[in-house]
């Protein structure tokens, strides 16, 4: 499947290096390139991206930091690299915070550790397609979106592992995957917001196709929290 980067720097000598390392390794990248903060900004709002790569010194106001803030709910769990010239410990912590995926910073071997870094992120989402029954919903709202996921929890079974303890992942076989569509972006941009603050509701994917936009969860069931991490049967 062919990924798509957003690339955020306002050094265009910097992005064609980063672009030409990254396609000698990948040659179906899609690289999307954006010299600002604002610019990236109106990008996210118009397109679904599989990796976001961010310089932390940015110019018109909108620093990595920043952008991180801002677009919060617009990058969901998209994995992010934030590039910086120089290492600073307070703003790798506060980007770690933010969400970002890894923290790099710009030395002689950067375009090899990229490399490395962006298929290791391929290649791990490759690897977390979760093998279990898939229910579909098509809804236009997003209250009805969440309304669904809450009630669809409490009729999923516990699912008891072998030695008689439940799994304390999202990952474990007793999860499922549910998909959710929407046809309208108010609603999906409102549903992205709401599902982040369901416990035990993990988004595994994104997907924007034309007119439809398409959430791809792990949910746990609700019974699962309210007995705690562990539970041993009889």
């Amino acid at each position: 499947m062919e990924k798509k980067i957003l690339l955020i720097d306002d050094n265009p000598a910097f992005r064609e290096m980063v672009t030409i390392a990254l396609k000698e390794k990948m040659p179906d990248l899609q690289i999307v390139e954006a010299r600002d903060g604002h610019l990236a900004e109106k990008k996210l709002r118009e397109a679904r991206f599989d990796l976001i790569l961010l310089d932390y010194k940015l110019p018109f106001g909108m620093d990595g930091l920043r952008f991180l803030e801002k677009t919060e709910g617009l990058r969901l769990d998209t994995p992010l690299i934030m590039i910086t010239g120089e290492g600073n410990e307070e703003v790798a912590a506060k980007a770690f915070r933010l969400g970002v995926t890894d923290y790099l910073v710009k030395k002689n071997n950067l375009l090899t550790t990229l490399q490395l870094k962006v298929e290791e992120i391929f290649n791990a989402e490759e690897c977390e397609i979760v093998e279990s029954p898939r229910k579909y919903a098509s809804l236009s709202n997003a209250a009805s979106s969440v309304e669904f996921i809450n009630s669809y929890r409490e009729e999923m079974p516990m699912g008891v592992v072998p030695g008689g303890s439940v799994a304390e992942t999202p990952e474990s076989p007793m999860s499922e995957a549910v998909m959710i569509e929407f046809d309208n972006a108010d609603e999906f941009n409102k549903f992205s917001s709401y599902v982040k603050r369901i416990d035990g509701v993990r988004i595994q994917d994104v997907r924007i196709l034309e007119n439809r936009f398409v959430f791809m969860l792990s949910l746990l069931p609700s019974r699962f929290e309210k007995m705690g991490k562990v539970f041993v049967t009889g």
